[in-house]
């Protein structure tokens, strides 16, 4: 996008934005809002949906001299084309007048609303998507009070088809968006759903096996404007305005993906509050809006009825169910019985307080407290690695980014994810490991080196970048030498292990 600017009037507003900007996020920036069902800010623009049809008006030029035709007042004379034009898809440009409410584009959304809903079910009362539904929402504030068309000729197509494990696809609510398509296909790079047939037969078939096989998977019933696409986990379990919202952090990474988790009492869980769904919550610096599949699902281990949800104590040989009190005080007397022969061992996770305390305790009792650090390179992650206000959505050209022994699509899938938009926008990225990895293939440099030389690696890189040569004492990694020099900013992205 340029950085000059372009002025030109939305609805008798006059908006100013950079050249290059689309109606539609210009129009939003003016606090006006143009429909859409295909548009998505993440995804590129396709005009598929025509829902964003809108009058557009160029001023007129000399066609000797390219200069704009003014009028007797000295304003421009402003021509508007023939036919509506999709405001998704189209740059604003200087001078411009853009009208989205007059009778020509009201029509226009109304038919187009019109033709989605020739084949649409009629299943607002059970779908999954009521309640929040951009269709439904779109429907009731620009559609026609009736159809032309008749109800027999809809078209009747086999619901719920699974496209995997996670995923569930109705046919008849598909209005053919293409969202997630281009989900799978832009932001992921794992092309594993698409359209199949044509025509009134084109329907949203997976072409890898197992189905859907990618564990992004969930955000695509997220950006479905529609209930086409949804989880196996929270279909049919409750509406949208039953649920309370609550902002969390996921725990199953580094990442601290920003998660919204929908909780309600459940009678099946005799009246507790349990986690009906787990939603991304927006946060452009940390995971925009985007979420894995193990961040999405994996919280049913809470609800699980294998889980201990009361201390055991031994008495004999069965375990039996006791109060906290209880427990901790039969702890607390195998502790004193041991005495010196108490080894406590502490990872290197705990933080400083914590291990403080523990060796306290551990030490008071004559026994000896042993810290498993286990976190080779941590304190060099710490000097060099990514910061707490690192921010990948801002790195592209001039940036290089290091990834050091680490598989970050199964480690830290979201980082993956925006490493990968890193180097589609010009950031150098460099993957070091002992083993090929999938981030490999958006990598201008890949080096190798021997399993368990992660730190010596990365020392050899630090040093090579500051110019100085290792200390003695540190072992020289084997690696393939560096082609050229990087210049910074330079972001080091180490084990996800290693910034714990």
């Amino acid at each position: 996008m340029s950085d000059s600017l372009v002025t030109l009037t939305i609805e008798g507003m006059n908006v100013r934005v950079p050249a290059g900007t689309l109606i539609v996020d210009a129009a939003k920036r003016a606090g006006i809002d143009i429909p859409v069902f295909c548009y998505h800010p993440k995804l590129e623009p396709v005009g598929m949906c025509r829902m964003c049809l809108v009058e557009i008006g160029r001023p007129r030029r000399d066609r000797s001299t390219g200069e704009v035709v003014r009028g007797d007042d000295g304003q421009a004379v402003i021509d508007f084309s023939p036919k509506l034009e999709t405001a998704c898809t189209t740059p604003v440009g200087e001078g411009w007048v853009v009208r989205g409410l007059s009778e020509a584009v009201r029509a226009g959304r109304r038919e187009i609303l019109e033709f989605l809903l020739t084949s649409h079910p009629l299943d607002c009362p059970i779908c999954d998507k009521g309640g929040e539904c951009p269709l439904q929402n779109l429907t009731l504030a620009h559609g026609p009070g009736k159809s032309r068309f008749l109800y027999e000729d809809k078209a009747h197509l086999a619901k719920r088809v699974p496209l995997g494990d996670l995923i569930v696809l109705d046919r008849e609510r598909c209005i053919q968006c293409g969202r997630c398509v281009r989900f799978q296909e832009e932001i992921v790079g794992e092309p594993v759903i698409g359209f199949s047939e044509r025509g009134r037969q084109l329907e949203i078939a997976t072409f890898s096996n197992p189905g859907f096989d990618s564990i992004f998977s969930g955000n695509t019933a997220d950006i479905c404007p529609v209930g086409a696409l949804t989880t196996t986990d929270f279909r049919f379990e409750a509406r949208p305005w039953e649920l309370r919202a609550s902002a969390s952090i996921c725990p199953h990474c580094p990442v601290g993906c920003n998660l919204t988790l929908n909780t309600r009492r459940q009678p099946d869980s005799g009246g507790r509050i349990t986690v009906q769904r787990v939603m991304p919550r927006q946060n452009e610096a940390v995971n925009e809006i985007w979420i894995c599949d193990k961040g999405r699902f994996a919280h049913h281990y809470a609800a699980s009825p294998a889980r201990i949800r009361r201390p055991l104590v031994r008495r004999g040989e069965a375990l039996v169910e006791t109060t906290w009190e209880d427990a901790l005080a039969r702890a607390a007397e195998g502790l004193r019985a041991a005495g010196g022969q108490v080894v406590g061992i502490a990872g290197g996770r705990a933080s400083n307080e914590d291990l403080f305390n523990f060796r306290g305790l551990i030490e008071g009792l004559g026994g000896r407290a042993v810290l498993d650090e286990g976190m080779a390179g941590g304190d060099l992650a710490q000097r060099v690695g990514a910061g707490s206000k690192a921010d990948l959505g801002t790195y592209g050209p001039g940036d290089a980014i290091l990834v050091i022994a680490a598989d970050l699509h199964e480690e830290a899938p979201i980082w993956w994810l925006r490493i990968r938009q890193a180097a589609k926008r010009g950031a150098r990225l460099i993957v070091a490991n002992a083993r090929p990895t999938s981030l490999d293939q958006d990598a201008a440099e890949r080096i190798r080196f021997p399993g368990g030389d992660a730190a010596h690696a990365a020392l050899g890189i630090v040093h090579a970048l500051s110019g100085k040569p290792p200390h003695s004492q540190h072992r020289a990694p084997r690696m393939r030498p560096h082609q050229r020099p990087f210049k910074l900013p330079y972001l080091l992205l180490l084990p996800p292990r290693l910034l714990w």
